[in-house]
């Protein structure tokens, strides 16, 4: 009798670190829909936290989705905003050839230098499961591919067109007043 079947990349996942000015992110596996809603959890959990410098090593990603691209344009864009950077690493010449393709090269920077190695701690993420959460950021990535790159409005737009239907139907819940961002800390 066979057993579950396995969950869309179960074995792919986040290995973070921390040091004192920045997060180091190694991606494992295939960078997919499934794993973009943790990446943008975990940067967004971070800025929280006071930490706006964001290195993204590729060293072990396999390769990347539309969305997992996306994100990142969103994420950069973020820590930006907090006077962070966020940079990728360690860029295989098939992951960069994604990469140019949908425009992201021009939003995102690459650094060729070394990786800083971190000693200490090291957490390990896995997928999101909450298929609202990666439905929302779906969207949010696309959409931010398609801003980056007029291209992506062809190859993309009635993707847009038919998930923004499916998630109209959707409830929006708002967060508390009290979760105002501006009240965060300054960066470490």
């Amino acid at each position: 009798m066979p057993g579950p079947t396995p969950q869309p990349g179960a074995d792919n996942r986040l290995q973070v670190s921390r040091a004192e000015d920045a997060v180091l992110v190694q991606v494992i596996g295939l960078g997919n829909m499934f794993l973009a809603s943790t990446l943008h959890g975990l940067v967004e959990s971070e800025l929280k936290a006071g930490f706006c410098n964001f290195v993204v090593d590729l060293k072990y990603c396999t390769g990347m989705d539309s969305t997992f691209m996306g994100t990142f344009i969103g994420l950069s864009n973020q820590v930006k905003q907090k006077y962070g950077w966020f940079c990728l690493v360690n860029v295989s010449d098939e992951n960069q050839r994604l990469l140019k393709m949908l425009g992201v090269l021009h939003m995102v920077s690459v650094h060729e230098g070394k990786v800083p190695h971190v000693e200490g701690k090291t957490s390990t993420l896995f997928p999101t499961t909450d298929p609202y959460v990666r439905q929302k950021q779906i969207h949010s990535a696309h959409r931010n591919l398609m801003d980056a790159d007029p291209e992506n409005v062809k190859r993309f737009g009635p993707f847009i067109q038919a998930l923004e239907a499916e998630m109209a139907d959707v409830p929006i819940i708002l967060p508390p007043n009290d979760a105002d961002e501006t009240s965060q800390g300054p960066c470490r």
